[in-house]
């Protein structure tokens, strides 16, 4: 095959007249500066049609300026975002939670905040939209002026829905702020997630609004049935982000961390509760109530056990059964042959390769502090204490 010439417009006889006439013009007027001639007016060029692409020099780009963050390490100031995670972990409580705080700016969970002003959607839980924010203001004092909200229907993949939402931010005066929608399902209805041409338009709307705000939107978004995956749907969303937040549940405890951030670091983990709020009675006389987010102790993300070593910790709690606690050892312990004999019955590796997929599960657990050896037993390492004021997870779905 072969290489592609590239192609040039033809010259403009026009212009190539003007440029030798500006040319001849100026050297007429060197010659007569040197013999004390008069010089005659130069007829300039017309000038050129400003260059595409620009050129920057690596110097520019060592004295260039940072980037400019909304919630500093989190957030950048501009872009498309999302918070993602499983149904029942909270996403939607620490979206508002996080939507107040900008409107209001401070700190955020240890993270500088700036103040913007902030639009949110509420497309799920309409209803308990008015509960949630008289919650949090219950908690955390008045609702800051800079925040609005709409709980009216919108299709991210109608232009005229685009269109009247840009309209009324425009007309609302909210340069450079935040939209929130939650949920980006609700927002896309009838799309089918795992298309590329339907998430493509989805990406392409909240891109349109992102734009015309000259700020962040942000997307609350499902994860899928395999919630390590990540996102729900095509992986051209999570291409398209500039940031994602991860919220994830295990058991009563939740967990935000930096899953996505171009020029941040990911991983970063926090941890918070809801806290249930007393909202006084209904006109039935039932008790009225909500959640809002207390933050925990913030730490690195900690990931969970491998498929090996879940098989590995299985194995230990099966086989400590068989060790009865004495008044004088509560703990729960197994031996080495106790513990091995357990793993080989529940692990399904080859049995030439069983003894190598034990050894390497229990140097992994060990590794991991979930287990300790003492006085040739093997013991279940207690989880630490929660910090002072950190008083539990409710169970909340």
């Amino acid at each position: 095959m072969n290489p592609i010439e590239p192609q040039f417009e033809p010259l403009d006889p026009v212009q190539i007249r003007a440029v030798t006439q500006e040319f001849e013009d100026r050297r007429y007027n060197r010659i007569a500066e040197r013999l004390g001639a008069q010089r005659i007016p130069v007829t300039l060029a017309p000038a050129q049609p400003e260059q595409r692409y620009k050129l920057r020099s690596a110097d520019e780009l060592l004295h260039a300026k940072p980037i400019a963050w909304r919630v500093k390490g989190v957030l950048p100031e501009q872009g498309i975002g999302a918070i993602f995670g499983p149904s029942g972990c909270g996403k939607s409580f620490l979206a508002i939670d996080l939507a107040m705080r900008i409107a209001k700016g401070g700190d955020w969970f240890g993270h500088k905040v700036k103040r913007y002003p902030v639009l949110y959607i509420c497309l799920e839980g309409e209803a308990g939209l008015s509960v949630r924010v008289k919650a949090y203001s219950a908690v955390n004092g008045p609702i800051p002026r800079g925040i609005d909200f709409i709980d009216q229907p919108l299709n991210l993949l109608s232009s005229t829905d685009v269109r009247d939402l840009v309209a009324v931010i425009t007309d609302r005066a909210v340069p450079h702020g935040v939209v929130i929608i939650d949920t980006l399902n609700r927002a896309t209805p009838g799309a089918d997630e795992n298309s590329s041409v339907d998430m493509g338009q989805a990406v392409a709307a909240a891109k349109a609004v992102q734009t015309a705000i000259g700020g962040m939107v942000l997307l609350v978004h499902h994860t899928g049935k395999d919630a390590s995956k990540g996102l729900r749907g095509h992986s051209s969303l999570h291409a398209a982000l500039d940031a994602a937040i991860e919220v994830t549940r295990a058991g009563d405890s939740r967990e935000w961390s930096v899953a996505k951030s171009k020029d941040g670091a990911d991983g970063l983990g926090h941890q918070f509760k809801l806290e249930v709020v007393d909202l006084g009675l209904d006109g039935d006389g039932d008790v009225i109530t909500s959640c809002v987010v207390k933050a925990g102790p913030a730490g690195l993300k900690v990931k969970p056990l491998t498929a090996p070593q879940q098989v590995g910790m299985h194995a230990f709690t099966e086989a400590a059964l068989h060790n009865a606690p004495t008044p004088d050892d509560q703990r729960v312990r197994a031996s080495l042959d106790e513990w091995r004999e357990a793993f080989y019955r529940r692990s399904v590796a080859t049995p030439e390769n069983k003894q190598r997929a034990f050894h390497r599960a229990r140097t992994d657990l060990l590794a991991l502090g979930k287990v300790r050896e003492v006085d040739g037993f093997f013991v279940l390492v207690n989880e630490p204490e929660e910090p002072s004021g950190f008083d539990g997870f409710p169970d909340l779905t």
